[in-house]
């Protein structure tokens, strides 16, 4: 019987029921696609898990050649899909259109004004000149455009990046390189020897391409995993204030040392507040307010959405005309507190400037570089392509970047990556294709061959303030809390790398958190987690502990789960928890069988064989018997090869834990009758020997979202069973959602029943389970003459007998069914004797009222107005 859970309950009964021919039934029918098409789909879906092995997918391809490998990776035989597989471009570029140039055209001139003052800024950050910001903008950008797969991916200059490239390349000049620079020095060798160190920079996103074009090749994006959520976090919390605290100085008005480590930054600018420029620092809080201030209006009202973006644009354009402008302000101000001169002209190129015996210098500060950059690219590119409903693909976007900055470090510029505010705008202003991206590079380019002497007074102020207001979002405060209440040691990790990167330095704090994150995985991964199972009462289901808090254990069985596949660190942790476990319930529950669910375990080697023949050796030497249930193909295989599987026994291998605990059960009984001599190949061929399933009551809140699942098993059903159950729900002020009673061995029957509060109309809650758990027991008592659980949960059934009760049960089902077309036709011959009469009203009393003398009479009692 069906309820629909929208039924309004019944006055005289919690249980919310209708006719059936006023109740929605619905149904689906579950299609199979053709034989071809199967073959076709698992042929397509084989070829993918080749490929996510690369190892297997590379011997496949020198095994089967040039034409295999076209069939492999579903490639077309045309050059121009070859190609365009390489070069997103030429795929993207017919498909331009009128409208979609338009939008690529608003967004790549927004976002190139937009990124013409952030990478002046970011070019501070690194320790260069703001004219290599200015050319990391442009080429990079070009060539990502051309490779990249990500629509609204706007790639150039970033914080975090360019934070890494200071911390990493300071004081890595040779004496020789910078010879006015000393260990005394408090001027950086990037101020001193600014060439020299762009020289480093260049190299370094040199190094960086190559890192990312080999890992695109070997497809190793994977390793960026490592690199968790609350570590990243915590970095870039940790960053953002390293970078807020390095432009103080143009805040403030005085020269504060440089430094990675946030105490002494602290420290020397409270020995120096007192060298605070009053103007300096009034008209930089002014101009950080702005832009907070004009962020924050832009994001509440949606008439000023397209107006944030030009914020940055708009205060450099205010403070140039300010210093311009007002002659006493531009010469109170001086001239350190302006930019200056902008070189112009075509970006030179710096091939030649490579110094290969450069690179062990710049590998650390390259490979950071790579993995950040890398993080945060692939992060945002995979939310826009979420929002428009494309995909990317991992090793495309490692070659895109790989080649941008590869390309770029040929064209002055250092290390680049998706920048997120400007992403963010490219996507809001309507950028279609990769086309904007290349607007974004040409915008630059004009703004470098004709407009740099514009920035001659641009005040340093502004450009901080862009900084600081950039940053202060990247404080991830708010995500600490969330990781505090959602998993403590998630909020460890973003403790460790926030702190870490604060007092230790950018790159040691980062690797120290991944090491820290690495230490948690590896001793999760050595210690798996053990799950006991215990079954649902008057169900054939087993679960954890943890998730049900009612259950019962089947006497002399222990089951448990493992939880992650075995290998050699985690084997011996495995069997002896087992042995813990079997131990404790010597004087409970003494353990005869042990049922391990194997779900989890998707892979074992050689070392976890070995471990589990020593746990079966050792359980059986204890007595104990071992059966493995749901054991996936690859354990299985391995375990075959291992000889373990023969030296178990196939017998106690098993697709259910249910069917595990059945034969447990079995053997168990008949080593009794057999005074402790049973072999398990009797109780494979003792088809005689019957489980049934006691007397029980249980509940579940985890099976469905929004019911207590009851269930009821009946050793022997009885007519009045159920009218008792539903009267206990009534007292209980407790609305049955759904019911069903399935037959069991032994004429038993299982009755299920999904239930909710009648005022809450939810879940029942705790104290309801409780007193509903009192009250059910001897409510069935009273029907049944029988006491909840007490019950046998195995008898010894005659074959015979089994055999003549089916054959009476087909034979009863075979007269039901002459019965009612009997019915059928006689209500039809009434319809033509009585025209006056509604036929189908008809036909539904005289079927309703003769099919339902074939059901028990307590089902007419309680649903009169339902059809069977």
């Amino acid at each position: 019987l069906r309820y629909g859970s929208d039924v309004p309950a019944d006055e005289d009964g919690p249980v919310r029921k209708q006719s059936l021919d006023r109740i929605p039934m619905n149904t689906v029918e579950i299609n199979a696609l053709s034989n071809d098409e199967s073959d076709i789909a698992a042929n397509v879906l084989y070829r993918r898990m080749i490929k996510n092995n690369p190892v297997r997918a590379a011997g496949q391809k020198l095994a089967c050649g040039e034409g295999a490998r076209r069939e492999e990776d579903g490639e077309a035989s045309g050059l121009v899909d070859q190609v365009s597989k390489f070069i997103p471009m030429m795929s993207w570029l017919p498909q331009t259109t009128r409208a979609s140039f338009q939008g690529d055209l608003v967004a790549g001139l927004t976002v190139g004004v937009m990124a013409i003052p952030q990478s002046m800024s970011y070019a501070s950050i690194a320790g260069l000149q703001y004219i290599y910001g200015m050319y990391s903008a442009c080429v990079p950008t070009l060539i990502y455009g051309i490779f990249g797969q990500s629509r609204q991916l706007a790639v150039g200059p970033v914080a975090m990046v360019s934070l890494l490239v200071e911390a990493g390349l300071r004081g890595q000049l040779t004496q020789e390189e910078c010879p006015a620079w000393d260990e005394s020095s408090s001027i950086p060798q990037s101020e001193l020897c600014p060439d020299q160190y762009a020289k480093l920079a260049f190299l370094t996103s040199a190094v960086v391409g190559v890192f990312q074009i080999l890992a695109s090749v070997l497809r190793l994006g994977f390793l960026v995993s490592f690199l968790g959520h609350p570590v990243i976090s915590g970095f870039t919390s940790g960053a953002a204030i390293i970078i807020g605290l390095s432009q103080l100085k143009y805040i403030l008005g005085f020269s504060i040392e440089k430094s990675q480590f946030v105490y002494v930054t602290i420290a020397k600018v409270f020995e120096g507040i007192g060298k605070t420029d009053l103007l300096v620092l009034v008209c930089g809080l002014l101009w950080i307010s702005f832009l907070v201030g004009l962020r924050t209006l832009s994001r509440k009202y949606r008439r000023l959405a397209k107006v944030g973006p030009l914020g940055p644009l708009i205060s450099c354009l205010v403070g140039i005309l300010l210093l311009w402008l007002v002659v006493p302000l531009r010469e109170a101000l001086g001239e350190k507190n302006y930019v200056g001169t902008v070189p112009s002209g075509m970006i030179p190129i710096s091939l030649m400037d490579f110094s290969f015996s450069s690179i062990p210098r710049v590998l650390p500060t390259a490979l950071s570089a790579c993995l950040i950059g890398y993080m945060e690219s692939i992060a945002i590119g995979k939310g826009l392509a979420g929002k428009h409903g494309y995909s990317l693909e991992a090793g495309q976007e490692l070659l895109a970047l790989g080649a941008a900055n590869l390309v770029g470090a040929m064209f002055s510029s250092y290390p680049v990556t998706g920048s997120f505010s400007r992403s963010a705008v490219n996507n809001q202003t309507g950028a279609v294709s990769q086309l904007s991206g290349i607007i974004t590079a040409l915008v630059m380019l004009c703004t470098m061959l004709f407009l740099t002497p514009i920035f001659y007074y641009l005040p340093k102020f502004v450009l901080a303030a862009i900084v600081i207001s950039s940053v202060l979002p990247l404080v991830a405060y708010g995500e600490a809390i969330k990781l505090w209440r959602v998993k403590r040691i998630d909020f460890v990790l973003w403790l460790v790398a926030f702190a870490g990167t604060l007092f230790l330095g950018v790159l040691p704090g980062i690797l120290v958190a991944v090491g820290v994150s690495l230490l948690i995985v590896i001793s999760e991964s050595v210690r798996p987690q053990i799950s006991i199972l215990w079954r649902i009462p008057g169900t054939t289901i087993y679960r954890s502990m943890k998730q049900e808090s009612s259950g019962t254990f089947i006497p002399n069985v222990f089951i448990a789960r493992i939880g992650s596949s075995m290998y050699f660190a985690n084997a011996a942790y495995i069997k002896d928890s087992l042995l813990a476990f079997t131990s404790d319930l010597d004087t409970v529950n003494k353990t005869k069988y042990l049922v391990l669910e194997m779900t989890g375990v998707v892979s074992i080697d050689s070392s976890a064989a070995h471990a589990i023949h020593d746990i079966v050796h050792d359980f059986r030497a204890q007595g104990i018997e071992v059966a493995f249930a749901m054991v996936g193909n690859r354990v299985e295989k391995t375990l075959r090869k291992a000889g373990v599987t023969a030296y178990i026994g196939e017998q106690w291998f098993f697709h259910t834990v249910n069917e595990a605990v059945l034969c447990c059960v079995r053997h168990q009984r008949a080593e009794q009758e057999r005074g402790g001599q049973a072999l398990s190949s009797d109780v494979e061929q003792g088809t005689v020997l019957t489980v049934l399933t006691g007397n029980e009551v249980g509940f579940s809140n985890q099976l469905h979202h929004d019911c207590t699942a009851v269930f009821i098993s009946l050793a022997a059903d009885a007519p009045m069973a159920m009218s008792e159950v539903t009267a206990t729900f009534k007292r209980n002020g407790i609305s049955v959602v759904r019911a069903a009673v399935d037959p069991l061995p032994g004429g038993g029957a299982k009755h299920t029943y999904f239930v909710q509060g009648v005022k809450s109309e939810a879940k029942l809650k705790d104290w309801e389970v409780m007193r509903l758990r009192q009250d059910l027991p001897e409510a069935l008592a009273r029907s049944t003459k029988v006491v909840m659980g007490k019950s046998p949960l195995l008898t010894h059934v005659d074959s015979n007998r089994v055999q003549d009760l089916a054959e009476s049960l087909a034979a009863e089902r075979k007269a039901i069914a002459i019965l009612q077309k009997d019915v059928e036709r006689q209500s039809n011959r009434l319809d033509g004797l009585v025209p006056s009469s509604s036929p189908s009203s008809r036909r539904d009393e005289s079927l309703e009222e003769s099919t339902c003398s074939c059901y028990p009479q307590v089902f007419k009692q309680m649903f009169p107005s339902m059809r069977p």
